[in-house]
């Protein structure tokens, strides 16, 4: 039943081409573009992306899940999902499954952007903890995730949820950048500095470069993220 499960959800991210272009395409092309920069530029261009590793890894994290929930509106708008309510699967064993597909897909795209780093960059990775790495990725992966299937099924039409996620996650591409943004007024500060994608960046930057995982809230943010927003992916499921 999951391996069906995960086959469909590899059909319909293999049918949005432009989401793995853009969303996951993005960072290779910024390195390229670093690659072929003057030689006396390169030490800059080696710190900015061994800095930028955790954004590429976020960012991509947040896109697959974005594309996840896309695709669950459209599963309800061509009544897909109306032909499982008849048969055994479950809220859960469609979510899992999801999730186990498009965490396959992220985890390949971070070894492949690695190795690319390395092999180019000449960036340091010996020192890093990719068991935390890994390990706060995952959480990451899983809060978009379960944020992706609450917004795909929060309203009752479809088209409506799909819009809302353009709504939801554009917001957040937003938001991160109006933090680095000086003279920002302090009521903003303090929404943006609680939204998912920061939790997010702080919690990964925090194991990337070994700094304390549970200064500030970040990391208890983000678990409350997951666990809410779970249990909330899994009660307003819809199946049309």
């Amino acid at each position: 039943m999951t391996r069906s499960l995960m086959k469909y959800h590899l059909i319909l991210l293999i049918k949005d081409p432009m989401l793995v272009i853009f969303g996951l395409g993005l960072p290779f092309a910024q390195m390229f573009l670093a690659a072929n920069s003057p030689v006396g530029m390169v030490d800059y261009y080696v710190n900015t992306v061994e800095r930028g590793m955790v954004s590429f890894m976020s960012i991509a994290a947040m896109v697959l899940c974005w594309g996840a929930g896309y695709n669950h509106s459209y599963s309800r708008e061509i009544k897909f999902l109306r032909r499982l309510r008849m048969s055994p699967v479950k809220p859960v064993n469609y979510l899992v499954s999801g999730i186990l597909l498009n965490l396959g897909v992220l985890l390949v795209f971070t070894a492949a952007l690695t190795i690319v780093a390395v092999a180019i960059f000449d960036i340091n990775i010996v020192d890093k903890n990719w068991v935390l790495v890994i390990a706060m990725l995952l959480l990451v992966f899983s809060m978009f995730y379960v944020l992706a299937m609450f917004v795909a099924n929060a309203l009752k039409k479809a088209k409506n949820s799909q819009s809302l996620s353009y709504v939801v996650f554009g917001g957040m591409i937003v938001a991160i950048n109006l933090l680095f943004m000086e003279n920002m007024p302090s009521f903003v500060h303090v929404i943006v500095r609680n939204t998912p994608i920061t939790y997010a960046t702080n919690v990964l930057q925090a194991a990337w470069v070994g700094t304390d995982l549970f200064h500030g809230h970040d990391f208890i943010g983000m678990i409350a993220c997951i666990v809410i927003l779970g249990v909330l992916s899994i009660k307003f499921f819809k199946y049309e």
